[in-house]
């Protein structure tokens, strides 16, 4: 049996050499480690659930912002183009208002000179 030993010593495997309440001890260190480990990776597992949960969240609300962001962006824009429309109408209603005038003005103008040119033509005549 020493021949046994031996040959297994050389292999590799210790079990054979080890008293056995060694063996048991460090088989029972392996298995609270073990379940340690088991443990803290639960927690992490659970860590990241309510990690993952949270950012899902504020990813919402951060999209809910976005989009009310957006909206009131738009509607902005939509007035701010509104008055511009305006402003460029009352621009155009305002030189065609000047234009009609300074037109009227010519044409009143055109008519004395006309109308005092035909008296004078008139008189002419008439003597």
């Amino acid at each position: 049996m020493g021949e046994d030993v031996m040959q297994t010593e050389e292999s590799g495997a210790k079990v054979l050499v080890k008293p056995l309440p060694k063996i048991l001890d460090d088989l029972d260190e392996h298995i609270r480690s073990a379940i340690l480990a088991s443990r803290e990776a639960q927690e992490s597992a659970r860590l990241a659930a309510r990690a993952a949960a949270d950012a899902i969240a504020a990813a919402k609300d951060s999209k809910e912002n976005g989009e009310r962001v957006a909206q009131e962006a738009k509607r902005q824009a939509e007035e701010a183009l509104a008055k511009a429309e305006e402003a460029l109408v009352k621009a155009v209603i305002k030189r065609i208002s000047q234009s009609e005038w300074v037109i009227t003005a010519i044409v009143l103008i055109l008519a004395l000179v006309f109308g005092a040119v035909f008296l004078a033509v008139a008189l002419v005549e008439a003597l």
